[in-house]
């Protein structure tokens, strides 16, 4: 192998995973959280880490129940999110429950991110709720993406390079008397992999590498 060669294939090898590395999500600070409160008993987890988190939290008493869930995945390439808040009473309880996420985190590159939305929100009776998630970009304080409600959406949106974004994700469930209330979130983000200017480098190695071979 020549020495252009080799000089060109190490360039190509260093910034093909340069390039893979600055894709996807760097995460600056995470919160996750759960609440559950019925007849002022009051059940609470949370957790700050990165990664995979599950947790979920309870009451059941005399005249009201409450339930709250959250399961995600922070990754550098995919963030995924799943939970609920969900609450019932009798005549008399009263009960709420709250499941949520906020994630801080930078795009190192310009790339265009997919998402899915599904958002489920329900009462009856004495019940009422609210579930929304918002990405704002909190370099320039636009929202890049909102939803509330009862939503089921896909899509795809462009994060900017070295600009800072906040995901709120956030299911809040109440009754008061008898009745029933479900909020409930599925949410996912996606990178593309490998990024565009990794692919077009490997392809360019892969050139490199059969002219070799024709040599």
């Amino acid at each position: 192998m020549g020495l252009n060669t080799r000089i060109a294939a190490s360039a190509v090898v260093a910034l093909a995973s340069a390039s893979a590395a600055n894709a996807g999500f760097v995460f600056a600070s995470a919160n996750r959280s759960v609440e559950a409160t019925a007849d002022a008993t009051t059940d609470v987890s949370s957790d700050a880490a990165f990664g995979t988190w599950f947790d979920s939290a309870s009451v059941f008493a005399t005249s009201s129940n409450a339930l709250s869930q959250h399961g995600s995945q922070l990754a550098a390439t995919s963030m995924n999110f799943a939970g609920a808040a969900q609450v019932s009473a009798t005549t008399g309880g009263v009960a709420s429950a709250t499941s949520f996420a906020i994630v801080d985190f930078r795009s190192d590159m310009e790339q265009v991110v997919s998402f899915i939305v599904g958002l489920t929100s329900t009462a009856s009776g004495g019940g009422f709720n609210s579930v929304l998630v918002t990405l704002t970009d909190t370099t320039t304080g636009v929202v890049r993406l909102s939803a509330s409600a009862t939503a089921a959406f896909s899509g795809s949106l462009t994060l900017d390079v070295n600009h800072n974004y906040r995901l709120v994700i956030d299911a809040d469930a109440g009754v008061q008397g008898a009745g029933n209330s479900l909020g409930q979130y599925n949410i996912a983000f996606n990178a593309p992999v490998p990024a565009p200017a990794a692919a077009a480098l490997l392809g360019l190695a892969g050139l490199t590498a059969k002219r070799r071979r024709q040599r």
